[in-house]
């Protein structure tokens, strides 16, 4: 009897935390424009209208608990390492469970 009442208690904890688990959340902030770097633009969904050169595409992988805003400084300190004006198509994405960011380093041309 006791062996029955301990696993249906198991079961309603587990049943219980499944239920409420879902319903946390957290909301993070990962800021486009960079005041530590002054002179890269960044764009998530707009295009320049200047005329540009791509010079790379660039990836940035994250661990299980790396958060949004540790990726976009990561991406945009690469672009300034290789000469970018701006980083366009900046997208947030995960590979299965971990986060990742990528984007295109370019470079404006003329003017």
């Amino acid at each position: 009897m006791k062996s029955a009442r301990y696993s249906c208690f198991v079961f309603a904890f587990g049943l219980l935390a499944t239920l409420m688990l879902p319903g946390c959340t957290s909301t993070f902030i990962a800021p486009l424009q960079r005041p530590h770097l002054p002179n890269l633009e960044v764009y998530t969904t707009k295009i320049p209208d200047r005329d540009y050169i791509e010079l790379a595409y660039i990836q940035v992988d994250g661990s299980l608990f790396t958060r949004p805003e540790k990726l976009m400084s990561r991406i945009t300190e690469r672009a300034v390492l290789i000469g970018a004006d701006a980083v366009i198509r900046i997208r947030y994405d995960f590979q299965g469970h971990l986060p990742i960011i990528s984007g295109t380093a370019i470079r404006y041309t003329g003017q």
